[in-house]
């Protein structure tokens, strides 16, 4: 990092935004107003003929001193290569423009011979004079998809041999792949970056728009996602974020357009074209970006460029003011001063390690937990100082809601396909005894994702959903406070339970832990979190003994709570059955995750751990290749119970995992690792399955509950509830350290041949009973002395 960087990157660091104007470093010049693809996001195609700007106004235009400072050119369309003097714009460009250092080429490949001459004619102009020729390939889907959003059939395969050629060719320097997302693609995504990680491909993903250059300022139903759609298209691209993306503007891009289209959020992705981006089109006209400018000169051979440029720029301040805090398209560019000195300090870490010098510094560990500790006692202030609403009328007086009102808190925003039956589970037993018309509320992390799951489960319906913020606020007017399953565990989010159950307590409510787990534990901050929210329930209900015991430990009165069996049980009985008689062949169904070795195996090194995760993967793989070697009518079902990146995406851990055997002609069936489905759809693969691997430890439950016969395998190292729950119900099970090929091969095989038959007798259901009893001494309390809000 030279001297000249330094002073570049301050200057970036403290300059206020937006950046003043100043002459165009990067143009964008689509180059023909028609095109060969009927493209379902673009009106170009619709265009008979197109008036262009000639290679001499060209050559005149760009002599203007405006574009002295232009260092990237890119050339697009409508379709560029359908312009027979491609070559000579190339040419002026090259001679017009002094400190040209790239030229991108963006193609619909779909004349491939027509492409690949044009893009050879471009790159022997370029290659001579050291300029950098990138090649953008625009690619919508796999295979028919993509022919079905560009409207030509046969146009993936004829863009491959484009593909193929520019990857072998010396005069292109890179070769992008680029994706726009409609409604058409929008649940296809992940085939498509199979294709590309399999080929070397690297390929960008940007929103499709409204867009006033290519004719579809009025064009709505394209574009028009649904919520659903939108929820997949986000965590596809926090995927993106987490497992693929390199570039750190490119990632903050994704980041930005994540926020836009799930929380309506204003853009926080930088815009060269806000300050230094310049637009020719076809026709020659000046412009600034090409999504919301006016035409601010009528042709670049004319007249000043110059003067147009800096002299319309009341427009520009106007599109940044309306426009920019909206706009959705794929530009990048300098960011705001918080996100640029948050990537220059991760710059600075890549390049010098400064995280793991400073980690490695005497008294880190002990700095780092009391930051933490100041961190969570901050939280639990924040919410400690929310508005609380207190509750107007008494039960029984006039205006007082019918039904009771219950609010079910825990790690809902984040859940996962087993705490979707949890909650249902839950729901369902506090209706039972309370009445249809109760009143529910969940408390969720990320409200989002809890809309899907309310959209998704009839059990659900009426439910509201509040932000943790509300939730704080009208957690005193509840009847009702519910911990409603899953791992009461050591992690930041304890804060605002705590809270929700304090204010609950000091108001009167009664309080419940129905079914839930308790750890990992972790800090003793935390694990005082746990203990205290706890204490504060009036009923606990454990999933587990190893749970109890854990509350034990941590000075809960617990000797004479309960354990009963998962929530989710409790709503896995109801389902019903299918019919498996047209079934042919046997299923193995897995339900596997990514190895958390961070949580799990803490006491391990880094490299240990590492090695421990790559031999598990290993071992997954060859045992998949071994069985349906083994058993030719055999089909291997990979499923995720958790679709999103909350919990870390099944869906990203699997084809990632199978990529290579998915390569080799591998049949995988890959149908449950598209878009999120209802849960009843993956319980209908529990119930078709012969045999599961269960390492998600609600793939076991789901195993247990549903009739399949089970292998587990505990990635918790013997801490906890994969292994209390595979030997309660006499599951074979390997730990992590256990797994090898041949024996996991041999153990699935049995399994795949035995009788299936019930491991769980509902008959014996005490969850259900225990809430049941819980709830009808509350309601026969008339009161009950309140604890003193903290």
């Amino acid at each position: 990092m030279n001297f000249r960087s330094i002073t570049n990157h301050f200057r970036l660091l403290t300059a206020d935004r937006p950046f003043p104007l100043e002459k165009p470093k990067a143009v964008q010049f689509p180059v023909i107003d028609i095109c060969n693809s009927r493209c379902q996001m673009c009106r170009i195609w619709e265009n008979k003929q197109s008036v262009d700007i000639s290679v001499e106004d060209l050559r005149k235009g760009l002599s203007d001193s405006l574009f002295s400072e232009v260092e990237s050119i890119g050339f697009n369309g409508g379709e560029p290569t359908l312009r027979k003097d491609l070559r000579d714009l190339v040419q002026v460009v090259v001679e017009s423009l002094p400190k040209l250092r790239g030229v991108s080429l963006i193609t619909n490949a779909f004349k491939y011979r027509q492409v690949n001459e044009q893009i050879e004619a471009m790159g022997k102009i370029l290659k001579p004079r050291g300029i950098s020729f990138d090649v953008m390939v625009s690619l919508d889907g796999f295979e028919e998809v993509h022919d079905r959003v560009r409207g030509r059939d046969g146009n993936f395969e004829n863009a491959y041999h484009v593909i193929d050629f520019i990857k072998s060719s010396p005069l292109v320097d890179s070769v992008r792949i680029g994706c726009t997302v409609i409604r058409e693609n929008v649940n296809h995504l992940p085939d498509l970056l199979d294709f590309c990680i399999r080929n070397d491909l690297y390929i960008k993903y940007r929103q499709g728009v409204p867009h006033q250059r290519l004719y579809t300022e009025s064009l709505k139903s394209p574009y028009a996602l649904t919520f659903a759609e939108k929820y997949e298209f986000v965590e596809f691209l926090e995927g993106l974020i987490l497992s693929y993306e390199p570039a750190p503007l490119q990632r903050l891009f994704y980041r930005s357009l994540i926020d836009q289209i799930i929380l309506d959020a204003p853009r926080r992705a930088g815009c060269a074209w806000q300050h230094k981006g310049a637009t020719i089109t076809a026709r020659g006209e000046l412009a600034y970006c090409a999504v919301k400018s006016k035409v601010i000169s009528p042709n670049i051979a004319e007249g000043s460029p110059s003067e147009a440029y800096f002299g319309n720029q009341d427009h520009l301040d106007s599109i940044l003011r309306n426009d920019c805090d909206k706009c959705h398209h794929d530009y990048v560019g300098v960011p705001g001063k918080a996100d640029y000195r948050r990537l220059f300090f991760e710059k600075l870490d890549n390049r010098f390690g400064i995280k793991s010098r400073v980690k490695r510094l005497p008294g880190f560990v002990l700095f780092n937990r009391a930051r933490q500790k100041r961190r969570f006692q901050g939280q639990l202030d924040h919410f400690r100082n929310l508005p609380q609403q207190i509750r107007l009328t008494e039960s029984g007086s006039e205006g007082q809601l019918k039904g009771k009102r219950v609010m079910i808190c825990g790690w809902y925003g984040t859940e996962t396909l087993g705490d979707k039956a949890i909650v249902a589970g839950v729901i369902t037993a506090i209706r039972a005894r309370l009445g249809p018309e109760t009143k529910f509320t969940i408390a969720s992390l990320n409200p989002y994702v809890t809309e899907m799951t309310r959209n998704q489960m009839p059990e659900l319906e009426g439910v509201d959903i509040a932000s943790l913020d509300h939730a704080a606020s009208i957690s005193a007017t509840m009847d009702y406070v519910v911990f409603g399953g899953g791992p009461m565990m050591a992690i930041d989010p304890l804060a605002p339970m705590q809270v929700l159950f304090e204010r609950a307590r000091a108001a009167g409510v009664t309080t419940i832990a129905a079914g839930v787990g308790v750890g990992p534990l972790g800090p003793k901050w935390l694990n005082q979190s746990i203990g205290r929210i706890l204490d504060l329930c009036d009923v606990r209900i454990y999933r587990d003994d190893k749970s109890r015991r854990n509350a034990l430990e941590l000075g809960v009165s617990a000797e004479q709570d309960p354990v009963a069996e998962d929530p989710a049980y409790t709503w896995l009985r109801d389902v019903p059955p299918i019919d498996g008689s047209t079934k042919s062949g046997k299923v193995l169904l897995l339900g596997l995750r990514d190895f958390p070795y961070r949580d799990y195996a803490s006491d391990l090194s880094e490299q240990d751990s590492l090695m421990l995760k790559q031999s598990y993967e290993t071992v997954m793989v060859d045992v998949v290749r071994e069985l349906m070697s083994k058993h030719p009518d055999l089909t291997v079902r990979p499923l995720p119970m958790c679709t999103n990146h909350f919990g870390s995406d099944d869906r990203w851990f699997y084809r990632r995992l199978f990529r290579e055997l998915a390569a080799a002609g591998v049949n995988l069936d890959y149908s449950l690792l598209g878009p999120e489905q209802p849960p009843l759809h993956y319980v209908s693969a529990f119930q078709e399955a012969d045999a599961i691997l269960a390492m998600r430890f609600h793939s076991l439950v789901f195993g247990t509950a549903l009739g399949a016969n089970c292998v587990a395998i505990d990635y918790t190292m013997g801490r906890g509830k994969v292994r209390s729950l595979a030997e309660k119900h006499n599951v074979p099970m390997l730990g992590m350290r256990e797994l090898e090929s041949g024996r996991l091969s041999r153990m699935l095989s049995q399994a795949l041949e035995a009788e299936c038959h019930p491991n769980f007798d509902y008959d014996l259901l005490r969850f259900e009973n225990l809430l049941d009893t819980a709830l009808r001494a509350s309601t026969e309390q008339d009161s009950r002395p309140a604890e003193v809000a903290v």
